[in-house]
């Protein structure tokens, strides 16, 4: 405990956990169509993420509270960043072995309702639904998955500001200062 670890090494043994909860979040989503109480599972646990990552964080704090809060910033961003890696390889994994079309099909099956044509009607009365569908079922499981990483990688900014935000140096007691 004399020397404190690199950034890449506290944010990969912090990732792992947020990596695992932002790729269960992703199949309660996925699954969420069918059963409504995962889609509110798969909103929930983004959120408790960002808590899990601050108590991360403020413990991290607490062992080195010489640390700067950009110290403490870095190595958030690095986690997220490193937690997104994890997520793309579930959601690869979902598509590639688990998914067989289902989301496409949901999909297509929910732009063919009345309510959702005359919707998209008046918020894009340009783009043409037909179109959009045919270039919808035609997108690979690897154009999917970029894009996913892509969003991964947009939202790694927000959450690890968000989780390192509030973190503060560890209060010196009126004992240690004596």
């Amino acid at each position: 405990m004399n020397e404190k670890p690199t950034v890449m090494e506290t944010a990969g043994q912090m990732a792992l956990p947020l990596g695992v909860t932002w790729g269960a979040s992703f199949l309660c989503t996925m699954y969420g169509t069918e059963y409504p109480i995962l889609s509110v599972l798969g909103t929930a646990l983004p959120i408790l993420s960002i808590i899990q990552l601050y108590r991360m964080l403020a413990a991290y704090r607490r062992l080195f509270p010489s640390v700067s809060w950009l110290h403490v910033l870095r190595i958030s961003l690095v986690c997220c960043l490193l937690a997104g890696l994890l997520t793309d390889a579930v959601q690869y994994a979902y598509f590639l072995l688990l998914d067989n079309g289902r989301m496409l099909s949901h999909l297509s099956m929910v732009m063919q309702s009345e309510e959702y044509r005359q919707a998209w009607e008046q918020l894009m009365p340009d783009v043409n639904m037909e179109e959009m569908l045919q270039l919808m079922q035609s997108i690979t499981i690897r154009d999917m998955v970029l894009q996913l990483a892509t969003f991964n990688i947009i939202l790694a900014f927000p959450f690890s500001l968000l989780a390192a935000m509030p973190v503060r140096p560890p209060r010196i007691r009126k004992e240690e200062k004596e």
